[in-house]
């Protein structure tokens, strides 16, 4: 039986509910990384927090992102102009730069790894002291009651003190869990991000079996509607990691 709708209603009602349903699955997103990140805020203002460095590596990943999402805009805006055998190219390079932006991430990961620096491991303060792989006021700083601390001689002292004449003596058995965080917070995003590589991937298979016409771009629209979102989130998490970690 068929509709009695006509088919351009039927496409405009498919356009709307398809991005109020993204609209709705990235507020949920974004409460979900909101709840994340006051939780990230509030164990750092805690007694004694170690502050890690962010990975060169993520950094990398940053430009790459940015990059995706601007390839991927440029493909909806072809879309847009029917231009249809133009789409696919920009939508491959944007699933390869996706793909690239995975393998910095993994490559972040090692690099915190080969500092000592896991995610299910408790490390503790005097641990990483200890270690020889990684360099205090480098690749991390302790902060005592949210003042950083500087590392002199073997004492601890508050950065602010300019003569080193107050000793400060954070527990050194106090248990590392920023590096826990960072797994967290990137490995959540990172799972997010394979759903949209996923998107990437049937948005691909689309263009190039020209499933898509000057009438009909809704998957195209809303797959890039959720990666724009990929990128601000990922920059939002960097920026919460280097400034506020």
């Amino acid at each position: 039986m068929k509709s009695s709708i006509p088919k351009e209603e039927r496409l405009e009602i498919k356009k709307k509910t398809s991005k109020n349903m993204m609209y709705l699955a990235i507020g949920s997103m974004i409460m979900l990384f909101l709840g994340l990140a006051s939780g990230y805020y509030v164990s750092k203002t805690g007694p004694v927090w170690v502050s890690i460095t962010v990975p060169d590596e993520f950094f990398i990943s940053s430009g790459v992102i940015i990059l995706s999402s601007i390839t991927f805009f440029i493909a909806s805006k072809l879309a847009k102009k029917g231009k249809f055998n133009l789409v696919p190219i920009f939508v491959i390079i944007t699933l390869i730069l996706g793909l690239v932006f995975v393998k910095f991430q993994r490559d972040g990961w090692k690099h915190m790894k080969s500092r000592g620096m896991y995610l299910s491991d408790v490390v503790k303060i005097d641990g990483l002291l200890k270690n020889k792989d990684v360099e205090y006021g480098v690749d991390y700083k302790i902060f005592m009651n949210d003042n950083e601390l500087k590392y002199v001689d073997g004492v601890f002292y508050d950065k602010r003190d300019e003569y080193n004449s107050i000793p400060m003596y954070p527990s050194l058995d106090a248990d590392n869990v920023s590096s826990s965080w960072m797994y967290i917070l990137t490995g959540l995003h990172l799972a997010h991000l394979i759903g949209g590589i996923i998107s990437l991937i049937v948005v691909t298979i689309k263009s190039l079996l020209k499933k898509y016409n000057e009438n009909d771009i809704v998957g195209i629209e809303v797959s890039s509607i959720y990666w724009h979102f990929l990128d601000f989130l990922w920059l939002s998490l960097l920026f919460l990691l280097y400034f506020v970690g």
